[in-house]
């Protein structure tokens, strides 16, 4: 019983007072003209000249002031009719509460007053309104089927006559008016809905696509600085037992580097995920208020390369052009395309030197990075180029990747400024 009770309040709780100031008006317009045309119906006319107390050829009596039936009371109305009206416009009232029975009652109410009445006026809009909302608010399937039955009630007001009317031009020219303006309504319905259904699939795709590069977003930044913290810390590892024996004076530089090293890797992992939880709208960084450290950017280029230097990579960086600070998304894309690059060059050219250079133009930041490796027959791209690409393209840049023609590694990438801030 409480399932029961909380299903029939349920549509009550949300937008309930607004939906009902919107249709309990249209129902008792509905009501209202309804009634107009059940008094008018019931009104009677002029009498036929053979009743009109002579015989036709004498001519109509003088009528002083009026005919005889200008002051006639109307006849009295049938209970019946009023309980159709009132029906019909409870329907609407109620119709996008309970769509199916809304629809239901104002097709027999309307049906049966069409019967009583002799013809159907206003009270025919109820039941198109309550159609079209029924089909606008519930699945196909569900109506459709029972909704076939509807037909039939059309010909209700040839009950009591020979063949339940069908031989005579009044049944359809009651039904054929009502059957095509409910098929008119469900078609707009249907239609109506259709639209609604696919603008909602659009939104749940554009939610699950953007969750899905949230997801990739979030898995590039982990692997960047995670890979770079542990190439970092596995050379700086090898170093330690490579002198552990031979020069013991030098473990402890390379052990001072390894947690340095992971200590500024868990704060910056932290930051990152910090971000990526609240979530700043705006791609990598912090608005320009919050409170937090920044995700890095070029101009952290000089501990990065420092880190790697400690490592064993040699690492020289050089500036050209005016500084500017770019955007935070291109500053920080540039940054951990500087970051993986020189990861890369660590672990497949120990030893060789890495060049950085950063080239500031007029609308765009050029980042290259070369390294003197061996020379490269075959080149196969793996994920981290891969995700140097996907971060350049993310903030409407490019990137190219490959191996140098005298030998070693190469990696260029022009980053748009957009309208960067004030210099350095």
């Amino acid at each position: 019983m409480r399932s029961f009770l909380e299903r029939v309040r349920a549509p009550w709780r949300s937008g309930a007072a607004r939906r009902l100031a919107l249709d309990v008006p249209l129902g008792l317009l509905v009501l209202a003209f309804s009634a107009v045309f059940l008094r008018a119906a019931r009104t009677p006319g002029p009498p036929s000249p053979d009743k009109q107390g002579g015989p036709p050829w004498e001519g109509p009596p003088e009528w002083g002031d009026g005919p005889p039936w200008a002051g006639a009371d109307p006849l009295p109305p049938e209970p019946l009719a009023f309980a159709c009206i009132w029906a019909v416009a409870l329907a609407v009232a109620v119709r996008r509460f309970y769509p199916r029975a809304a629809f239901a009652a104002a097709t027999l109410a309307a049906a049966v007053f069409a019967a009583e009445v002799g013809g159907s006026g206003p009270i025919l809009a109820g039941m198109v309104v309550t159609a079209y909302t029924m089909a606008a608010r519930t699945p196909l399937r569900s109506w459709a089927p029972w909704t076939a039955a509807i037909v039939p009630l059309l010909l209700v007001g040839g009950v009591g006559r020979p063949y339940l009317g069908l031989l005579e031009a009044d049944t359809y020219a009651v039904a054929v008016p009502y059957t095509t303006l409910l098929l008119a309504a469900l078609a707009v319905g249907v239609t109506v809905r259709g639209r609604r259904q696919n603008a909602l699939q659009e939104r749940r795709e554009e939610l699950r696509r953007s969750a899905y590069e949230e997801r990739l977003r979030i898995a590039r930044e982990v692997h960047d600085l995670v890979g770079h913290s542990l190439s970092v810390i596995n050379m700086q590892a090898g170093v330690a037992l490579h002198v552990l024996d031979k020069r013991p004076d030098r473990v402890r530089d390379s052990l001072d580097a390894i947690r340095s090293t992971s200590k500024d890797a868990l704060e910056e992992l932290r930051g990152t995920l910090a971000v990526f939880r609240q979530g700043d709208g705006g791609g990598p960084g912090l608005d320009p208020g919050d409170d937090r450290a920044p995700l890095p950017g070029l101009d952290r280029l000089g501990e990065l390369a420092a880190r790697m230097e400690s490592a064993g990579q040699r690492v020289s960086v050089h500036t050209e052009g005016s500084p500017v600070v770019p955007p935070a998304a291109v500053d920080h894309a540039a940054y951990r395309i500087v970051q993986e690059a020189l990861t890369n060059a660590l672990r497949h050219a120990p030893g060789a030197e890495a060049r950085v250079r950063i080239g500031y133009e007029r609308t765009e930041v050029v980042v290259e990075i070369e390294n003197d490796g061996a020379a490269v027959a075959e080149h196969a791209e793996g994920s981290g180029i891969a995700g140097m690409r996907e971060r350049a393209r993310a903030v409407g840049g490019n990137l190219h990747a490959g191996p140098r023609p005298q030998g070693g590694f190469a990696v260029r990438a022009r980053l748009p400024l957009g309208i960067p801030r004030s210099g350095r």
